[in-house]
């Protein structure tokens, strides 16, 4: 019996590693789980795009937008784990857990982490009201009159990212939540805002038009791709060590070679000049990890976020 059981095993093995070699034999999906026309529905579709070049096979971005993200992750999270349906997404996926318990699925469970597709750090964009031209001068400030900042909603990445920042730099400042990035970004340029935190890809159209300030980038040093934008460590400000990203994902409980070979293929991907221009045009960087490396990036930033909202009380209305 027991050299019954191993001779399953390993054919199991065998079967999961032949099957993964083949793949994709039919079209794939990319789901978007955000409306078109945004930085990750970008960079979705620049991705669909090299991989079918790569594999042979229609590669189709399909937007799947809705309550922050999680109407498409849930689609993911109920598909076969076959890879034939995939999935962009920004740290939402490990945001969303921290402060909904009622989300129709398991985040660890149910979804797969393959690899990370761009990266950057978080940038703080600041409004007209906004006198400050330097990170040091705006702390001064917030320490004189109430500032407001603006989320794309409750738990959203943009949303920790600023609690993190007041809570590192000790800032006294009123939290207002809009229903979307981009919502939150009209109400700063209409003044109804005074700071927005976001990924480069998305603030800087409106840094590069005049419409907000680029105040400060969010860690221990400057961004290669932004050298005159200081970082929050220069003015003192420590213990803000994480990153804005594009991942890609897969159904929970696929097949650990497929995962490995779906990686492989996104790095390659990646290192093509065509995709290497989108996202140097959109000041972000190409992620290189492992599976294994994106998975514990992924699961660290979801202890990350959940330990924040239980210390700092936010909870989903």
């Amino acid at each position: 019996m027991r050299l019954l059981t191993l001779a399953m095993i390993a054919l199991g093995a065998t079967s999961g590693a032949a099957l993964a070699q083949e793949f994709p034999t039919k079209p794939v999906t990319i789901i978007v789980p955000y409306s078109g026309g945004g930085s990750t529905d970008l960079i979705g579709r620049q991705l669909a795009h090299e991989l079918s070049q790569i594999w042979g096979q229609p590669v189709v971005a399909e937007n799947r937008a809705g309550a922050g993200s999680m109407i498409g992750t849930a689609h993911l999270a109920q598909s076969a784990p076959d890879g034939y349906t995939l999935m962009v997404n920004t740290p939402a996926v490990a945001t969303a857990p921290a402060v909904q318990d009622n989300l129709p699925f398991d985040a660890r469970e149910d979804i797969t982490p393959i690899g990370m597709v761009a990266t950057s750090p978080y940038m703080a964009v600041a409004g007209a009201a906004v006198q400050a031209n330097s990170f040091a001068e705006f702390i001064s400030e917030a320490q004189e009159r109430p500032m407001f900042f603006a989320t794309a909603g409750v738990g959203t990445s943009s949303h920790f990212t600023e609690e993190l920042l007041i809570q590192q730099a000790g800032i006294d400042a009123d939290i207002v939540h809009f229903s979307s990035g981009g919502d939150a970004q009209v109400n700063l340029m209409g003044g109804h805002a005074d700071v927005y935190i976001s990924n480069t890809a998305s603030v800087m159209p409106y840094v590069n038009n005049g419409q907000v300030k680029a105040l400060v980038i969010l860690g221990s040093e400057r961004y290669d791709l932004l050298p005159d934008v200081e970082a929050s460590a220069e003015a003192g400000v420590a213990g803000i060590d994480v990153n804005s990203w594009v991942g890609l994902f897969g159904p929970g409980g696929m097949d650990s070679a497929l995962v490995d070979k779906i990686n492989a293929d996104l790095r390659t991907a990646l290192e093509s000049e065509s995709f290497q221009k989108v996202l140097s045009d959109n000041f972000v960087r190409a992620g290189n990890d492992t599976a294994e490396e994106f998975r514990a990036q992924v699961y660290d930033e979801m202890d990350l976020w959940k330990a924040l909202a239980e210390e700092r009380g936010i909870v989903a209305d």
